[in-house]
């Protein structure tokens, strides 16, 4: 079953929210690390969380290469089930 996009950006916010973050204005092109304060394991927790919130799994690579809420929204976004 395909989600369209309204509905994964929808799920995105909420879990993101969870964990503080507000992806508008600057904070959505902010570096989770160096901009955010993340450390890796609540980075990975946040990026597990929106995988299993849209039943979707990004390959290690991919998940590591995610910098920003901008960068995580739009590949999440334009994943293909």
């Amino acid at each position: 079953m395909r989600t369209n996009n309204y509905t994964k950006l929808k799920t995105i916010i909420e879990v993101m929210e969870k964990y503080g973050i507000t992806p508008i204005s600057k904070v959505k092109g902010a570096d989770f690390v160096k901009d955010m304060g993340f450390d890796q394991i609540y980075l990975n927790g946040l990026i597990f969380d929106v995988e299993d919130a849209l039943h979707l799994e990004l390959s290690e690579e991919m998940a590591h290469s995610l910098r920003s809420p901008e960068e995580l929204i739009r590949h999440m976004i334009q994943y293909q089930n």
